[in-house]
């Protein structure tokens, strides 16, 4: 009895790990989507640094396998030894050894899986996500209990055990079917749902427009750059926005995430401020705030390399800004959030060099003839949903070609 006990408890410390994979793995699921389809609204919570960021991690091509999220593969994994370590648990089924064994099994090949992917992370990135990291350590959590919750565990008993799931306990072989089954429906469903499956012929068709576009010429010595290779970019994206632009804010994500992840890819963010103070393109006059929170960006790089900081602050503050749009106020949020003094920015800010500078990229968007913002631009030429992920790797592949 105190044996049984005993291996009940590490059987609900398995399950208890296994429903928190689940949960995290879903996390990761719906975090994929919205990186893919460029619904992001934000960062996430597990982008700490350029080192540890999910984000970009989620953009990789490992993020996915035959196009189904790795985390919806860890979903249904999970759920097929949830469903094991549970009827074992609670002697749910004929042979409780057996299946005890059943779970041990599966438990193995959630690890291995855990292994493999934590393979790829060491050897093939330079980025790491935490969420994923978690899963690793609750794929080992729900591995070693299974093993101390298993009964008779030996190599001959797990043998004959295989041998078993092809002639009398097929409903085991027909759970590790289960697998890719669910995987296949659920990420069709989701995409059909979320009216993404026409995403690809679409991706396709805005490609072609790109290609037939005139290109145009723009100074990408001006403007606030990213690129974490250091060959020369074979894929130059040119985003012109606007920081009380909504669309904008939604659009920085996805396009962030995709280039953090191919490091042939550059990215140069030209202001283009709906603001006659700064912009000769819109009629009518300013206030002068998105010209000088424009500005801030520019000067917290100049000052402390930190403008891509400054950049995703703003946005993030979007709504809160735009509902007291008082600048000097404004800018000292900005100074408390990069570490710059709060003197030292806003003097730049207002610098007549720095005001000029920000006229000249928005002159650029004007003589491109841009009709709003974002507006994305791929080695000159105009994209059309380029803050679309797919769009995005669509024309990245194109230019591989």
């Amino acid at each position: 009895m105190k044996n049984t006990s005993s291996k009940n408890a590490f059987l609900f410390v398995a399950i208890i790990a296994t429903l928190i994979a689940i949960g995290c793995h879903t996390y990761l699921t719906q975090h994929f989507y919205a990186v893919k389809f460029g619904t992001l609204e934000g960062t996430s919570f597990c982008n700490v640094s350029s080192t540890f960021n999910c984000d970009t991690v989620t953009a990789s091509k490992f993020a996915s396998f035959l196009g189904i999220p790795m985390a919806m593969w860890g979903v249904a994994a999970n759920l097929i030894l949830l469903f094991l370590l549970s009827i074992t648990r609670w002697n749910l089924t004929m042979d409780r050894d057996k299946t005890s064994r059943y779970a041990f099994l599966m438990a193995t090949l959630v690890l291995m899986g855990s292994v493999v992917m934590g393979l790829i992370s060491l050897t093939a990135m330079t980025t790491y996500c935490l969420v994923c990291i978690g899963t690793y350590v609750l794929s080992l959590i729900s591995f070693l209990g299974a093993w101390k919750g298993a009964s008779n565990l030996s190599v001959s008993n797990l043998t004959e055990d295989i041998k078993d799931s092809f002639v009398t306990d097929k409903w085991f072989l027909g759970s590790l079917v289960a697998i890719p089954v669910f995987a296949f429906i659920a990420n069709l469903m989701y995409t059909e749902t979320k009216g993404f499956g026409d995403m690809e012929k679409i991706s396709a068709e805005r490609v072609g427009y790109w290609m037939s576009a005139p290109e145009q010429q723009f100074d990408n010595n001006k403007g606030l750059t990213l690129q974490l290779g250091s060959e020369p970019p074979v894929m130059t994206i040119v985003e012109f926005a606007d920081f009380f632009c909504p669309h904008c804010k939604h659009a920085a994500p996805p396009i962030h995430s995709f280039v953090k992840s191919h490091p042939d890819v550059k990215l140069v963010f030209k202001p283009f401020p709906i603001d006659g103070t700064c912009n000769k393109a819109v009629q009518g006059g300013g206030d002068g705030v998105r010209c000088g929170l424009a500005a801030s960006v520019f000067c917290a790089e100049k000052i402390a390399q930190k403008g891509w900081a400054a950049h995703d602050f703003i946005f993030e503050k979007q709504a809160e800004f735009m509902g007291a749009p008082v600048l000097d106020k404004l800018l000292d949020q900005v100074a408390t959030s990069t570490g710059i003094a709060a003197e030292e920015l806003k003097k730049c800010s207002s610098d007549p060099a720095t005001l000029e500078l920000i006229s000249a990229m928005a002159k650029e968007g004007e003589v491109a003839q841009i009709q709003g913002t974002p507006t994305v631009f791929v080695n000159g030429k105009l994209l059309t949903g380029g803050q679309s992920k797919p769009v995005l790797e669509e024309t990245y592949r194109a230019i591989k070609k």
